[in-house]
């Protein structure tokens, strides 16, 4: 009979000052799990990342949940080859870290990717994970990069490595500074009364996926070991147009919007496919697009 009193699991998060990864960590604290999260900047509770590279404190039960990343979209065109002097760089220690284990002591790797930056603009339907990326920009061609030398481990030493190709999350707050995150800075724009800046026409398609959605896929990834590549991903994707409408329909207020040329980089027309991370899992999102703005809404404009 197992013992009913489990060790928790440890996860080890980096780019743990990062808005994602303190859901993650907040998600699964104890008892269920114990976290450990890993900042280029040690200190404040966070342990150095430089000391992830030796894997010392790291039993083969655990996870190594892999935020870090040193741009966005808008800041890799902005410091171009930023992401080979520090990104790559990195995962390159970790994976050879990793191989040098014996096969029955090698933790769990999750690398986070980026579900529209890969694949590029969509073909005439949805991208699943067997299409070939055509990533138009320096931040979604750095992370097909660090997609191959993980997807290049697992076939060539067995390692137990997840890429998650993530849509768009949302429903947390952003830093108004922060050039990413349409529907935090609309809801703010139409609270606080702010213009909007707006790449392009607002007619670009984006999937986006409500955090508790994302974190309950997360769970089970963890909990099940899960190995390959995989969208994680709302499978709809909505106009930005579609969402001013939306948000000025909860917020009861009218958005003023400043249009500006979309950058060369920026993907008009992401689709994504979830069936293949759904079927492996048992998972599907269960907040829709529209529900997830009125919960992001109410909390902007809750006392």
């Amino acid at each position: 009979m197992p013992n009913s009193v489990s060790t928790p699991q440890k996860l080890h998060v980096t780019g743990g000052r990062g808005r994602l990864a303190a859901l993650i960590e907040d998600h699964f604290r104890a008892p269920q799990h114990t976290v450990e999260p890993y900042s280029r900047i040690a200190g404040d509770g966070f342990h150095a990342l430089s000391q992830l590279e030796t894997l010392q404190g790291v039993s083969p039960s655990d996870s190594i949940l892999h935020l870090a990343w040193s741009t966005l979209p808008a800041t890799s065109e902005q410091t171009p080859g930023i992401e080979q002097q520090q990104d790559i760089p990195w995962l390159r220690k970790m994976l050879a870290a990793l191989t040098n284990l014996p096969a029955t002591q090698r933790p769990h790797f999750i690398f986070f990717s980026s579900g529209g930056s890969v694949y590029g603009n969509a073909p005439d339907r949805p991208n699943s994970e067997d299409d070939t990326c055509q990533p138009i920009g320096n931040y979604g061609r750095a992370k097909q990069q660090a997609e191959s030398l993980i997807e290049r481990a697992i076939a060539d030493h067995d390692l137990p490595c997840t890429v998650l190709r993530i849509s768009n999350p949302y429903g947390y707050p952003v830093p108004t500074g922060r050039a990413q995150g349409i529907i935090p800075h609309a809801i703010r724009a139409a609270t606080e009364g702010h213009t909007l800046k707006l790449w392009g026409d607002g007619h670009a398609r984006k999937d986006f996926l409500y955090y508790t959605d994302f974190l309950s896929a997360l769970e089970e990834i963890v909990a099940q070991r899960l190995i390959g590549t995989f969208n994680l991903a709302s499978g709809e994707s909505h106009s930005i147009r579609e969402i001013i409408t939306l948000v000025e329909n909860q917020t009861r207020k009218k958005i003023s919007i400043e249009q500006l040329p979309a950058p060369d980089w920026d993907v008009q027309d992401s689709r994504l496919h979830n069936d293949k991370l759904s079927q492996a899992i048992g998972w599907k999102p269960q907040v829709t697009l529209e529900e997830g703005i009125r919960r992001s809404a109410a909390g902007f404009l809750s006392p």
